[in-house]
């Protein structure tokens, strides 16, 4: 009987299959290798061991844990690489980033600036969203966006507005004929509206190097700072100049956070405080020519950082209110204004004052609960509010944001040290104070000024009778002329309403350089004040040149008329005295250079000036009715040089600066008409037509710049300086003809 046969042996079963097997779908023997791939000699590989093949989930979730995983590993990958190119920023003294004369400090100082201890999860993931460039891609990449036209408006009250007047003067003497009321691009601009993406050519693309965003190309690194050296001495620029005239920041405070900042290695610094502090570098940087440094090289380091504070401030400024930040939008108006960005320089000024309603420092009762130096500096901020509104409005012929009825605070206490590293000195009289006083009461009169003679700036004609136009500047001139004999002098300064001498600039002493500063500023602003008070009457007799209107047999024409021409004579007056102090200051040395304001205000007022002289020259050349004899025309006559003054003057304030390069050329040309004009007189069978000389004129425009990608804002557009070129080229041609 044969044994019972033995039952089978149980194949083994593999758990998990090597990769080949898999593929195969072969029975896998589950060694290392396998018997498949010994026998095919392919490399046995099997899939990670952690992974359960009883999955009780479903892919997708696996899949979505998947997806999320790498989202963070990249997340970190990204934020390792712009540490990595921080540290290389700081460290790298010949990175594009770091202008020719800056040196970083130490990586080491600055990683707690990089990435401060105090900042929380959600700021560190803010960190890829610092883009304040334009992109004309929407996100979905669904439309292409076109270049937005930029339109401004330019008021009666704007240097763009005077010059059309000017034009118009010009194209009268060019035909001898009455004209059209559209006969120039700049007359078809009479309400003011200006097409500003027309009126320039396209901006230049983006500089190589230069970036926004921290993550992506990481041009500049919004957490770095200069070296301590290079920091404290624009900080020292600032307060010795912008920060005297403008002082609504505590500076021993203001050094003290620096100071405290520095110990701890900036790892509990504000975002609003370290955009400040970059803002007040940048317009150190921009506005003084200390240094020595070459224009393009201080453009580019104040610019670098500008966009610093810009990513630090852009996003907070417009949902978060408080002190520092009213102080960092008004520092970055006038940051934007001297760059001659006037679209943001308007935007920015409107922040800022509506920060400030947000925050009370316009009313007093919220004032009280503070202590007494915050309480002074929250109204201090208020009255620079006031200041730049007044200023932009001026110089942008646009209505003031904040009405005169607004402003309830006492004035600046001069007992208060504003200003000076030192927090031990005791209380005294500060000058800064006072200077701080007279430029308030100024500009209250410059307020009224706007609102009498130039209807707030609101674009309309006021068709006022004799009478009223007359008491009108009769009222400006008493209130001015008080602010000059009872006020100033009460507070310790000198007014120059006469000519400044080089040998008057000599005489002042270093120990009395802040003194002389605030004499000097306000002496320039008070004279633009009363050429603006008069300006309207200049103005009114541009616009009758050429007509037919017969004022002999009218009282009351023969009046406004007489009124007209004293205006004109004021107007030569504060224009001369503005030149002459431009002028002897720059020709000066040393530490005088620095008696002066930022140079783009006196770019402003010395550009204004010397038009103010051309105009009057045109009005007494073109009169039917002989004026040379008169004290007018003597006064008018003599004025002519000073334009060569003016020029000479401008060229020393800024050397290289382009914007001063465009205005002195527009002079140049204008400089060029008045040497017609002299032709003019000595052939009288043709006095009525301007015949422009032939000597040099080719050459003008074809060396002016007219490439610039500068924005002039507001001293002028450049269809005003086109047109200028072009019928200069018109006259030249037909001379030679």
């Amino acid at each position: 009987m044969s044994s019972p046969a033995l039952p089978p042996n149980k194949r083994r079963r593999v758990t998990l299959a090597c990769s080949l097997c898999r593929r195969r779908k072969s029975r896998c023997s589950g060694d290392h290798p396998c018997a498949l791939c010994q026998e095919l000699g392919a490399e046995c590989q099997y899939p990670d061991s952690s992974t359960p093949s009883n999955l009780t989930v479903g892919r997708s979730y696996i899949a979505q844990l998947e997806q999320r995983l790498q989202d963070i590993e990249s997340s970190l990958q990204q934020l390792h690489s712009a540490q990595n190119d921080g540290r290389a920023i700081l460290s790298n003294r010949g990175d594009h980033d770091t202008p020719a004369n800056e040196s970083l400090s130490t990586v080491e100082e600055h990683r707690s600036v990089l990435f401060p201890s105090t900042l929380g999860s959600h700021d560190a993931a803010e960190l890829g969203e610092i883009d304040i460039s334009e992109n004309s891609i929407d996100g979905m990449g669904a439309m292409k966006f076109t270049n937005e036209e930029d339109c401004g408006f330019f008021g009666p009250s704007s240097n763009i507005a005077f010059m059309r007047y000017i034009s118009r003067a010009i194209l009268q003497a060019k035909s001898g004929n009455e004209l059209a009321d559209a006969v120039s691009p700049t007359d078809q601009r009479r309400r003011g509206i200006v097409n500003v993406s027309k009126s320039r050519p396209p901006s230049p693309g983006p500089t190589p190097g230069r970036a926004d965003n921290l993550t992506r190309n990481a041009g500049v690194n919004i957490y770095a700072l200069p070296s301590e050296e290079r920091t404290w001495s624009l900080i020292q620029q600032y307060f010795l100049k912008t920060g005297q005239l403008l002082p609504f920041i505590h500076e021993p405070s203001f050094c003290k956070t620096y100071v405290q900042m520095k110990s701890e290695r900036f790892r509990a610094v504000r975002r609003t405080w370290l955009g400040l502090l970059n803002i007040i570098l940048a317009i150190a940087a921009s506005l003084s020519a200390k240094d020595d440094i070459p224009v393009d090289k201080r453009i580019q380091e104040s610019d670098i950082y500008y966009q610093r504070a810009n990513g630090l401030c852009d996003r907070d400024s417009k949902r978060n209110a408080s002190l520092e930040m009213v102080q960092y939008l008004l520092i970055l108006g006038q940051y934007l204004q001297g760059t001659q960005k006037s679209v943001q320089a308007w935007t920015t000024h409107g922040l800022a004052i509506s920060a400030a309603y947000q925050l009370g420092l316009h009313s007093p009762d919220a004032n009280q609960g503070f202590s007494p130096l915050e309480c002074e500096i929250r109204k201090r901020t208020w009255y620079g509010c006031i200041l730049l509104d007044r200023t932009l409005s001026m110089t942008f012929g646009r209505p003031c944001t904040i009405p005169e009825s607004y402003i309830k605070l006492d004035m600046p206490l001069s007992d208060m040290q504003m200003l000076g590293p030192s927090l031990e000195m005791e209380p005294c009289p500060q000058l800064d104070g006072a200077f701080f006083t007279a430029a308030i009461k100024l500009y209250t009169i410059l307020y009224n000024v706007l609102d009498s003679c130039y209807g707030q700036n609101l674009g309309f004609e006021d068709p006022a009778s004799v009478s009223s136009a007359i008491s009108r500047v009769f009222d400006g001139q008493h209130q001015l002329d008080l602010w000059r004999l009872q006020l100033v002098p009460s507070l310790g300064f000198r007014i120059w309403d006469t000519l400044m001498n080089p040998e008057d600039v000599e005489k002042m002493d270093k120990d009395l350089i802040i003194c002389h500063r605030f004499s000097i500023v306000l002496s320039v602003r008070y004279n633009n004040l009363r050429i603006l008070l008069h300006r309207r009457h200049l103005e009114s007799l541009l616009k009758s040149l050429g007509t037919s209107d017969d004022n002999s047999g009218n009282a009351e024409k023969r009046l406004l008329r007489q009124m007209s021409l004293n205006s004109v004579e004021s107007c030569v007056e504060s224009a001369i005295s503005i030149i002459s102090i431009v002028h002897c200051i720059t020709l000066s040395s040393s530490w005088r250079r620095e008696l002066l304001g930022a140079w783009n205000y006196s770019l402003y007022y010395t550009f204004n000036a010397a038009l103010v002289i051309f105009a009057s020259l045109m009005i007494i050349s073109a009169s039917k009715e002989p004026l040379n004899d008169t004290s007018v025309g003597i006064k008018v006559n003599h004025s002519r040089p000073y334009i060569e003054n003016a020029i000479e003057a401008l060229r020393r304030l800024d050397s290289g600066n382009r914007v001063i390069e465009r205005c002195v050329e527009y002079l140049s040309q204008l400089s060029l008409i008045l040497n017609a004009m002299d032709r003019n007189e000595s052939n009288p069978s043709n006095s009525r037509i301007l015949n422009f000389p032939v000597e040099h004129s080719s050459d003008i425009f074809q060396s002016s710049g007219l490439e610039s990608y500068m924005d002039l804002g507001e001293f002028m557009v450049d269809g005003d300086f086109d047109f200028l070129a072009d019928f200069l080229v018109t006259q030249n041609g037909k001379h030679q003809t």
